[in-house]
């Protein structure tokens, strides 16, 4: 995943701490933001790689069910799934 340089962390009513958002890189070194449930699960990773930007959602338990991101042409590619990685990937062309 990379490391994280920044942590934001909230406290709920009980007074109980939960990190929320992390910032920091990946081991490429391009930057990195990840949000997380109150129980401690990642739901949104921005990230980035050579072709541009990338957008990873997850569910309340963890797995991976769209991403967005930039192919090696510049366009944009869109997945959506199920919670067991079974989906279609949406690509531009005719």
């Amino acid at each position: 995943m990379g490391r994280e340089s920044v942590l934001l962390q909230c406290s709920n009513r009980f007074g109980q701490r939960r990190l929320v958002v992390a910032l920091g890189a990946t081991d490429g070194g391009n930057g990195l933001v990840r949000t997380e449930s109150a129980k401690g699960k990642e739901l949104v990773k921005l990230t980035s790689n050579d072709n541009g930007g990338i957008i990873d959602v997850f569910n309340k338990t963890g797995e991976g069910i769209a991403q967005m991101h930039a192919n090696e042409y510049g366009n944009g590619v869109v997945w959506a799934g199920n919670r067991k990685g079974m989906g279609r990937e949406l690509k531009p062309g005719p």
